[in-house]
């Protein structure tokens, strides 16, 4: 593995996996067909592979830069938003190409008018919406805490032993891509993220990435990184 190297030196560049590679590799699994048409696979393949190169980048800054323990902290943080991300993204289409997908057969109609009303003191907002049926059913939009539970519960993965029990700890990792949400004084990046955060995410990255859904990718070693403790 290489090292990110200054733009004043003589030693070739270092440069994460490329676009189209990570792309292939993404496409032994994301194809186009229903309920994913070619316009949506595109930008999700893309979408991945984006984050996927920034990710290798992020880990490569940690690996090899000095930080300061803040700076550090917030790569962290960005390396396991980022990875929660990928994570939720390859969910979406695992749980809805195999047809465990949310759906509904209501569309919003018409909101009728508001009636506002007092009870003992208290103000009360009365609201109507009306929807109408359709046919057939559209699939809804799902949290990644919806996907995660319908990836482990089915076991979509394949045999991945007890990575599945890991899911879990990513999901609250992603939400902390919000920074006005506290429930403590000591609820701050810095007491949030921390080497076992960096650590739990390139284990459910790498395991979600090298889980027999991949078996069939042509680079079959372009995750190690995730694997290397240097």
């Amino acid at each position: 593995m290489g090292q990110l190297t200054w733009k004043t030196d003589d030693k070739p560049a270092w440069y994460p996996s490329t676009i189209s590679a990570l792309d292939a590799y993404l496409g032994t699994l994301i194809i186009a067909g229903t309920p994913f048409p070619d316009e949506k696979v595109t930008p999700l393949k893309k979408n991945l592979a984006y984050n996927l190169q920034y990710i290798q980048f992020l880990d490569r800054v940690i690996k090899d830069i000095k930080l300061s323990s803040v700076l550090l902290t917030q790569n962290i943080k960005s390396f396991s938003v980022h990875s929660a991300a990928v994570i939720e993204g390859v969910f979406n289409y695992i749980v809805i190409s195999q047809g465990y997908g949310t759906t509904t057969e209501w569309k919003s109609y018409k909101k009728l008018k508001n009636d506002r009303y007092e009870i003992n003191g208290t103000v009360l907002l009365h609201e109507t919406e009306v929807s109408i049926k359709i046919t057939p059913p559209v699939l809804t939009e799902m949290t990644f805490d919806q996907m995660s539970k319908k990836v482990e519960s089915k076991k979509l993965l394949g045999n991945v032993g007890d990575l599945y029990a890991a899911i879990s700890r990513i999901r609250k990792l992603r939400n902390k891509i919000h920074i006005h949400g506290f429930e403590s004084s000591t609820d701050t990046d810095y007491h949030s993220f921390s080497k076992s955060e960096y650590d739990l995410a390139r284990r459910v990255l790498y395991g979600v990435l090298t889980s027999p859904l991949f078996e069939k990718s042509p680079y079959p070693k372009i995750f190690e990184y995730l694997k290397e403790n240097d």
